[in-house]
């Protein structure tokens, strides 16, 4: 950093690494350019034009070049000090949780391997400590003592995770994106806050279909000369137009911020078997997927999408969530609202 207080207005290519952000900050703040390539791009470049021989200085090329020349790629956006904060306190919550997860299956199996029988989902610790106690004399005291200390471990992270999620509400309160995001149905804490993070400025998906795709949640195109030929299916029927030339979806982008989205689309599909779902054009469509028969995994990914689509436009046209409006295509909302904004008129008029 001496020496790029020294240097004017300078461009600075780099790849990723853990403090990518803190550094193209503070190079900003001097007045630079900064452009963060991804790996994979400069991986690309050196097997195409380096015979595939990867040194320092064909990693410096490749920057420069992909830098100053490729005008077609898109560097890897820089998270703000705000952002940053959150997505901090998200990684060690999921860090704990893991910790947690694995301090708990271990106990359940040690306890199996002794005869102990603990049913799945039981996640009650005064239960499970209840039965080891009630066969101590049968493995003795040093394996109950072992038992007890691994519970004390499990306990203790989940106290943290309580205390880190109260922290993580506070930070998603705070931040005008991320507490639009929670109002969307079936989103929580943890989904709004990956999702701030991840999205940064929804001015830079220009199309629903973009955000959606940013995510790995649209379809990967695999179009070829004769992609676009009619083609019997195995039952000899032609297949659907939208089918032709996409395959399963591209799992591009964040995979946590993917696996938060799916839960969410899981936990709305459960509202809808429980009857909790108000009547609206997301139950409407759920019910016309299950009609048709489609599986259960599509019809999730399908709803994940859906959700993202309903966070672009709210995030794009700052409007609040409602649960009448969600999922119904906004020419048709506009072709609603105009006949009200006669009548008004008309009535004012009057």
């Amino acid at each position: 950093f001496e020496q790029a207080e020294k240097l004017e207005s300078t461009l600075f290519a780099m790849e990723p690494c853990c403090g990518y952000s803190q550094i193209s900050l503070r190079l900003q703040n001097m007045g630079h350019e900064v452009k963060v390539i991804s790996g994979h791009a400069v991986k690309n470049w050196i097997a195409t034009h380096k015979s595939n021989q990867k040194t320092d200085l064909n990693d410096a090329t490749a920057l420069a070049k992909l830098a100053l020349h490729d005008h077609d790629l898109q560097p890897i956006r820089v998270k703000n000090v705000e952002e940053c904060r959150i997505a901090s306190v998200q990684a060690i919550r999921i860090q704990l949780r893991t910790q947690a997860t694995k301090s708990l299956v271990c106990f359940k199996s040690l306890c199996q391997c002794w005869g102990i029988v603990i049913p799945r989902g039981c996640l009650s610790t005064k239960k499970m400590t209840d039965a080891v106690e009630a066969v101590e004399k049968l493995f003795g005291a040093e394996v109950a003592l072992s038992l007890r200390i691994l519970m004390d471990a499990y306990k203790f992270s989940m106290k943290q995770i309580n205390e880190l999620d109260k922290l993580l509400d506070d930070l998603v309160e705070r931040n005008k994106q991320a507490k639009t995001i929670k109002e969307v149905l079936g989103i929580g804490t943890q989904t709004a806050a990956r999702l701030a993070v991840t999205t940064g400025d929804i001015k830079r998906f220009p199309t629903p279909r973009s955000y959606v795709a940013y995510f790995g949640l649209a379809p990967r195109n695999i179009i070829t000369g004769h992609s676009g030929t009619p083609s019997p299916s195995k039952r000899g029927a032609l297949k659907p137009v939208s089918s032709r030339g996409q395959g399963k979806i591209s799992r591009h982008g964040d995979r946590v911020a993917r696996s938060f989205i799916i839960q969410c689309a899981a936990v709305i599909y459960m509202m809808d078997c429980k009857g909790m779902l108000p009547e609206c054009q997301l139950r409407r469509w759920l019910h016309e997927q299950i009609k048709r028969g489609k599986p259960y995994g599509k019809i999730i990914v399908s709803l994940a999408a859906k959700l993202l689509r309903i966070v672009w436009a709210l995030l794009t046209y700052g409007e609040k969530f409602d649960i009448h409006k969600a999922g119904v295509p906004r020419s048709v909302l506009a072709a609603k609202e105009k006949p009200l904004k006669h009548d008004a008129a008309a009535e004012s008029a009057a």
